[in-house]
Parts: structure tokens; sequence; C-alpha cells
């Protein structure tokens, strides 16, 4: 494994592009796309004011700037880099900014969510959506590109919306039966839409592209429900994290629920493998002190409990509003084999679900709590970060605690992978690095053993 040199960031803005060739980071109002294997910069845009959110074309050939505090958006083109588009939402306002599929239409979303603008650099001409609701996921895109999902509300009723995102012209328009309307997601194959509602509500709604209730799922009334949702990409399971701390998988033939997972504090199945890290300071003799003292950095390691295994718990404020508690994250590999959840209150963990035979596989215990996690596009390998100045990978063969080299602190704040799965950014709040690995089935435990980490 290696490292790369650190380089300045703002605001976590650094994405690679859809085609792994280059890679974006924005420093302050500067714009600077890389070769993603060189880290050469090609190309220095300036914008007019502090970018606070960068977004590639699907084609990699564009790349759009948001700057929400001025109601602009500054468009740059790789393979014309003299040319570029600015976007003023004037005193209408600017609070979201996005690309259509096809890579030539801009989505602002206004102030207050009076309207989607839908800007097409091809035409020049603009197209306005009325009633956008604010809520946690109002707009998702079929993964073919061919139709857009649009949360709405209007006369104190949630509605969706379904475009044709060739034209822009409305293909169905349905209301839907949610107190509050809270998230809208396509299944990755596109033929099924879901709806969940607020998490004073718990309600999962299932429509078809034509607009028809395909089914409702409730799993308990009368407390908080519904936190977090996702999609296998094999469109087979969809997964509703829920504030009761389960997590319940729902079958796409009969949409009814097959099995609920469960998270609790002690783990006693002495089939499943449970990682507690664990950290050694360096010992240092006396008489060989230097001077001045190194960085302060700790040996970590993983160690494999014995089971039955106690997990730390966050005992969670009820009385406040959006509470520690439930199942806020979640994840599938790319080969819909495994589920990665992260229950709040449990925060230090990391669970990892076999879908295939519907149990537990492993359960990985940080010494600080999970900021993030993602799965290599290409591999059932999953990558860690807690905040601190290491990154964790995790696959079947092994999992290893891998600190960034490097003078001074690093806190990874946040990662994202390359397409191929070869290369991870890593991200701290002013500076990332590239974390370039090794290929192969066994990863894992290829880095395991250089490492020295069990």
């Amino acid at each position: 494994m290696n490292f790369s040199e650190v380089f300045r960031l703002s605001g976590l803005l650094c994405r690679f592009s859809p085609d792994g060739k280059y890679l974006a980071s924005c420093v302050q109002y500067r714009l600077v796309v890389r070769d993603a294997n060189s880290l050469q910069i090609l190309q220095l845009y300036t914008c007019l004011d502090q970018i606070q959110h960068v977004e590639w074309s699907a084609d990699s050939l564009f790349i759009l700037c948001a700057m929400y505090k001025r109601g602009l958006v500054q468009v740059w083109s790789l393979e014309q880099p003299e040319w570029h588009c600015k976007i003023d939402e004037g005193s209408a306002g600017l609070v979201a900014s996005c690309w259509s599929p096809d890579g030539r239409h801009i989505l602002n979303t206004t102030e207050f969510h009076l309207r989607i603008t839908v800007w097409s650099l091809c035409t020049k001409s603009v197209s306005y959506i009325k009633y956008p609701k604010a809520c946690q996921q109002g707009i998702t895109f079929t993964r073919d590109g061919r139709y857009m999902a649009l949360a709405e509300r209007r006369d104190c009723k949630d509605y969706v919306s379904v475009f044709v995102c060739s034209d822009w012209q409305l293909l169905r328009h349905f209301d839907t039966d949610t107190q509050d309307l809270a998230g809208v997601e396509w299944a990755p194959n596109g033929c099924v839409l879901a709806v969940w509602d607020t998490c004073l509500e718990y309600k999962v709604l299932l429509y078809s592209l034509d607009g028809r209730l395909l089914s409702a799922f409730c799993a308990y009334e009368w407390s908080l429900g519904v936190k977090s949702v996702a999609w296998s990409p094999s469109s087979q399971f969809l997964a509703v994290g829920s504030y009761d701390g389960k997590v319940r998988i729902l079958n796409h033939v009969t949409w009814k629920m097959i099995t609920e997972l469960g998270h609790p504090a002690a783990i006693s199945n002495p089939k499943i493998v449970v990682y507690k890290e664990a950290q050694k300071s360096p010992k240092l003799g006396l008489g060989h002190l230097p001077f001045p003292p190194p960085r302060a950095t700790s040996e970590s390691k993983y160690e494999i409990a014995s089971v039955p295994a106690s997990l730390q718990t966050l005992k969670p404020l009820t009385d406040r509003a959006n509470p520690k508690i439930g199942v806020g994250m979640l994840a599938f590999s790319p080969d819909s084999y495994f589920l990665a959840t992260r229950n709040d209150n449990v925060p230090n963990a990391v669970w990892v679900w076999d879908m295939q035979k519907l149990r537990l596989f492993v359960v990985l215990e940080q010494l600080s709590p999970v900021r993030s996690f993602q799965w290599d596009p290409q591999q059932p390998r999953l990558a860690i970060c807690t905040g601190g100045s290491k990154v964790y990978l995790w696959s079947p063969a092994g999992c290893a605690s891998v600190q960034v080299p490097g003078e001074g602190d690093f806190p990874v704040l946040s990662l994202c992978w390359h397409c191929s799965g070869d290369s991870l950014a890593l991200l701290s709040k002013d500076h990332f690095c590239l974390c370039f690995l090794e290929t192969g089935e066994g990863v894992g435990l290829a880095v395991r053993q250089r490492d020295g980490h069990t």
C-alpha cells in the first residue's frame, strides 16, 4: 500500500471523475483537476467565489461548481478549457445543484424550494418545475438516465412526478399516502420507486413506473420509524434501517419482509467473528528519548475478541431532536453479497451481514465512532474511517488498520474510491491524499501481513 503526498483541500470537496481519468479538488475558489494516476495538475480553474459543491457530468467532460451564497453555478469543460458557462439564479437564490444523467442539463433548486430550474447547455433553453419538496432525498434518476422522479408538496399533500429526461415532459403524476414524505429512490433496474415517510410515521411505499402502488410496508406504529433506506445493486433487496435498531429486508417478488437484522450490544454466537481495534503506544527506552519528541502516534491493530463479546453503547438523549439511535448508515457491496450497517447508539461498530445466508458475518469495533464507510466498487472490500489518522480495510480475507504517513495529524473525515478500486482518496478538513492499493483477490490479507497487523 502506497500513499501520495498531501494536497490542500476545502470543504471535503474531492471527486474522481466517473471514467476514472481525473481527480477534481477545490481549494477555496479554485478548482484543481489532476490526472488520477500521476496526480499531475491538468487544469486550474478560478471561480467567482468559494466553491460549496462540485460534481462531474456522467461522461466526465464537464464539471459543475456551485456557489450557493452567491446563487451561482459555473461549468467548466475538460476538452475545451477556454469554454465556460455561468448560471446566475439572481434573487431566487440557490440551495442545490446537480447534473441530469445526459450531462448536458443542470437542475438548480431555488431558495425555499419554490422551483427547480432546468438549464440546457446545448440550446441555452430554460424549463421550470414547480413545487419541489424540501426533504431528505427529493430527486432520483433511474440508472439508465431515462427517468427522473421528483417529490412534490402542494395543497398540504405529497405527490411524485415522473419526468422523461430527454425532453423533461411529465410522464406520470400521482399522490402518495404519506404524512410528510422524506425521500424517494429508484431501484437500480429502474422498475420500482421506493418512497418513505417522515421518521414520525413508519411507512415505506413501492410504486411501479406508471404510478401503481405495488406494496406498503409498516413494521410498527407509535414510535420513531424509518431512518435509512438502501437498494441492493441487484434490485432484489430493499434494506430499511429503523430507529428501533433493526434492519428489515424486503424481497423483490412479494415486497414482504424476509428477515429482521438486529444490532444487540452483546455478540454471543461463536460463528461470528468480532474484530476489536487495539492500540499500543510505542515503548521508548530511557536515554533514547528523541528531541524534539515525535508525533504522538500509536500502533493500531485488530484483535479477534473471544465470544461472548460486548460492544460499547451510547445512551441516547431521547428528550432531544434527532436522537443518536437506530440504523443510520447502510451500504450493500457491489456484488450484493454483503450489507454493512452502523447502529447509531453503538457508534464504534460496523456490522457486516452475509446476504446469501441472511445472517451476521463479522463485527468490527473501532476505538472511535465510525464517521464513514464505503465499499470498493469492484469487489467486496470495505473502507472505514473514524476521524483519526488511520484508514481501516475489511474483506472476507481479513482486515487491516493502516496509519496514514506524514508529519502532523491527518484526521480522515471522509473517503471515496476510484472506480477501478485500485486507489482511495482520504479527505481531512484542509488536505487530502491518495492511497494506492494492491490489486488481486487477497488484498485484505496482503495488506494485513505487509503492515504487520492481525
